[in-house]
């Protein structure tokens, strides 16, 4: 039974190997790319400045997944490091990384904007800095609100009151439904100067508090990491069971993830048959 589920992970290993972007030397193929001038290239592969602990993710196959995801229009680089042991006659154990350095770099931008606009209160959010500590993600930004009385067109009309607020949030990722989905666990705000210690008093700091923990709550739902995977392998039936955000380096941003997949003699024949669709394989007439 030992040796049946060995083949089960060198087989899945060479085929995970034989994809686009998998497999050991996929980072040597990236920098030959960017050597030869391919900015794509460069640009995927800019925030991975620092290895990845093979610890992290170790198993008895490990492979690397370079994919991406959209968020705001806006592409992200999300690769997933996994690493693969027995688990079962018909299952293999998943131990993945997902590395999220990028989506880190790219989060600022992507958050910073208006939280509230109506006509009687404007709440901007900008963003500066994001970092991982340990199990959890420190966010640093400011917010500008402005607070005016409505026009007869519902617009904002004449502002009495503006303040900036710095904003320190701490949050963290959980799996559910085969994603990691972000929540804040703590806010910390600190209006600026003698208008901000007004702010205190006539309670407009919790106004302030109220938006930002209902606007990040909306786009933190909104937008789970999925880790992807090809569209042929997704008949491997990917069970993930556990996992968080994990610090991977000094303030570098990564994701967790601890699971199954299926490697049944009847799935790894569907994954053949794809990979063959696909021009990937090819097989005797």
């Amino acid at each position: 039974m030992t040796s049946g589920l060995k083949i089960h992970a060198i087989l899945l290993g060479t085929l995970f190997a034989v994809m686009p972007g998998c497999g050991s030397n996929a980072q040597d193929r990236a920098n030959k790319a960017e050597a030869l001038g391919h900015s794509e290239a460069a640009d995927a592969t800019a925030t991975q400045v620092a290895a990845v602990n093979s610890s992290t993710y170790a198993g008895r196959i490990q492979v690397k997944l370079d994919s991406s995801i959209s968020l705001r229009d806006t592409p992200v680089s999300i690769p997933v490091y996994a690493g693969l042991q027995e688990a079962g006659p018909t299952r293999l154990r998943l131990r993945a990384l997902v590395d999220l350095r990028d989506l880190q770099l790219k989060a600022p931008d992507i958050l910073t904007g208006p939280l509230e606009e109506s006509c009687n209160r404007q709440i901007y959010l900008e963003v500066r800095d994001i970092a991982a500590q340990g199990d959890n993600v420190r966010v640093e930004g400011a917010t500008r609100a402005q607070f005016s009385r409505c026009n007869r067109n519902e617009e904002p009309g004449l502002r009495y009151f503006g303040v900036t607020v710095d904003v320190v949030a701490v949050g963290k990722a959980e799996v559910r439904d085969q994603c990691l989905y972000f929540t804040l666990d703590g806010l910390d705000l600190d209006p600026r100067g003698l208008i901000g210690g007004a702010a205190n008093i006539f309670g407009i700091t919790n106004r302030i508090k109220t938006a930002v923990l209902e606007k990040a709550g909306e786009v933190l739902a909104a937008n789970p990491i999925c880790p992807p995977l090809p569209e042929s392998f997704s008949v491997l039936d990917p069970n993930y069971e556990s996992g968080g955000t994990r610090e991977i380096e000094p303030g570098g941003m990564g994701g967790a993830v601890v699971g199954s997949v299926d490697v049944s003699a009847e799935t790894l024949v569907k994954l053949l048959a794809g990979l063959q669709e696909r021009g990937l394989l090819e097989f005797a007439e």
